[in-house]
Order: C-alpha cells, then structure tokens, then sequence
C-alpha cells in the first residue's frame, strides 16, 4: 500500500507544476542521485489533493490515515472537513525497515523556524506508529547503509534524516539515524548485528551532549562507543557539508 503512495507522490515531485518549491529546495541541497535514491516525494496540498487521488485512491489514504473526515458542529453550518496528515509537511520520503520495506513516512516541512513557531508545525512529521512502524525499533538508513556498515566494521550514528542522506551523497555511507538524541535499547540491539564500532555524531548542543552521555553510560560496556564532534559553529553533519561544500570531515574526537 505504502509502495504506491510512496510511487504517486514521487511522480507529483518530478511533474506536478505546485511541487515547484519542493523540487527548488531538493535541487539546492542534494543531487539527482540522492533524491532518487532516498526516494522523495510530494504531497499535494488539501486543495489540489486530487492530482494525488487520481494516482492512488482515496480509501488507501483514509487507510493509512494520510487523509481524514472531521465533523464540526456548527449551529449554523454544521459540516464535514477533508483533513491531511502532512498539513505543514509537503516533502515526502519513506522509512523502510532493514530488509527495505517501507514501513512509514517521514514529511518534511519547507516553513522557516520562525515560521513552525508562529503556526505550532513540527520540522518532522512521522506517520502513526504500527506494528511494522516502530520508530523506536528502527534506524534511518541503515538499509541503504547495511553493506558499508558491515565492510567498514564501525558505524556514524546521528539524529536526523537530512544528515544520513547528505552524508551519504558525499560518501559517509556507514551511517543511520536515530530520529531524535535518544537510542533506545531495541536500536543498539539492531545496529550491534553489524557492528560493535559506534561513532556518536549527534548534534552540537544540549539535547545532544545529553544523548552522548546517556548512551554511553548505557551502552558503552557493551560495545566500542566514541564521541565524535564536528566543529561548535555547526550544528550537525548535514549543515556542515552543506556549508562548506567538503567532501571530507575534520572530526573531533572527544571523551
């Protein structure tokens, strides 16, 4: 089911003339090669939502709660609402589980900080957790990642999305994510069929020190875990070679 929602809407990315603004911001981030393969997608907004229904239909979206009825009561106008789970989030891209199945969506806002503040809309906006779909039981990535992880014998662990797929076009391909600065213990169970080698990446302030700390009291007699910081003017991987451009990274190896 997700297949063909994730294969509709990544037709929309490449043809839909309102997708505009998404193919703009995908093309100054990442290349051809890195979108195809991480394999974004559009979701149109509630307006235009019929380019999508047209593709798949609409009981598959009410299925996986992609698109929802509400009923406002209203004395005066009582009415039912077309509502859709990525309101703010119109990037889409899968989340597949370690043999490739697409498990669930991530949605990616385009909406400047300031702006996901002013309106309450979150940068990230996974689907609903499942059977298949726990978040914390799965690592981003690390299907695409598995056989560099395995060759090098060690692995990057950061937090978001945007910093395994970056990371990854520019050749840092032994690396996943754990979706926030917290890993749980089903993830380390995960990523330690691997390999033992964990470099912690995580991000330049306070909720990731806090992850470094917690998952080295916690896991660290069970596995080589190292800190490894990126220069404090940057706040993650994917900003730094963004910014800079680099193909290589100058880490910093800490305690």
């Amino acid at each position: 089911m997700l297949d063909k929602i994730v294969e509709s809407c990544r037709y929309l990315l490449d043809n839909f003339p309102g997708a505009e603004e998404c193919r703009n911001y995908l093309d100054n981030r990442l290349d051809r090669k890195s979108q195809e393969k991480f394999q974004f997608g559009y979701f149109p907004e509630i307006e235009n939502l019929n380019v999508l229904t047209d593709l798949v239909s609409e009981d598959e979206l009410i299925k996986e709660k992609l698109i929802t009825y509400k009923s406002i009561e209203d004395s005066l106008f009582p009415r039912v609402v077309k509502e859709k789970f990525f309101d703010n989030q119109p990037l889409i891209l899968p989340f597949r589980d370690p043999y490739g199945r697409i498990v669930g969506l991530v949605g990616r806002t385009l909406m400047s900080e300031e702006d996901r503040k002013e309106v309450g809309a979150q940068k990230y906006k996974n689907t609903a957790e499942s059977p298949v779909f726990k978040k914390g039981h799965l690592l981003f990535g690390l299907y695409e990642n598995k056989a560099s992880i395995l060759n090098n014998n060690f692995v990057y662990i950061v937090e978001g999305q945007f910093d395994v797929i970056k990371a990854t076009e520019k050749g840092f391909d032994n690396i996943v994510a754990l979706g926030n600065s917290s890993m749980t213990d089903y993830q380390f169970s995960v990523i330690t069929r691997y390999t033992d080698n964990i470099y912690l990446l995580l991000d330049n302030d306070e909720a990731g020190e806090k992850g470094r700390k917690s998952i080295k009291n916690k896991f660290g007699k069970y596995a080589n875990i190292q800190n490894f910081y990126l220069p404090k003017e940057y706040k993650d991987i994917d900003e730094y070679l963004s910014k800079t451009g680099s193909d290589s990274v100058s880490f910093i190896v800490g305690p």
